[in-house]
């Protein structure tokens, strides 16, 4: 079971591997449908370190364009 704290769910740790690569915990790539190849945009936020995947930021900024488009009117 996961814990939710805070800024969401703590599925478990991963270590920085000697080419500075970090393993998405398995926990983590099946609850978010995550796949090989999959593309992220990162992020530093106070210290912490947030991969966004690239799809949810696609979605998101068309809102964001949506929205605007509205208020412009």
């Amino acid at each position: 079971m996961t814990k939710n704290i805070n800024f969401g769910h703590c599925f478990g740790a991963t270590a920085l591997g000697e080419r500075g690569q970090l393993v998405v915990p398995k926990k983590i790539r099946d609850h978010l449908h995550l796949k090989k190849g999959d593309n992220f945009i990162a992020f530093e936020k106070m210290g912490a370190i947030v991969f966004a995947p690239v799809s949810i930021m696609d979605d998101m900024m068309q809102e964001f364009s949506r929205q605007l488009k509205k208020i412009k009117k």
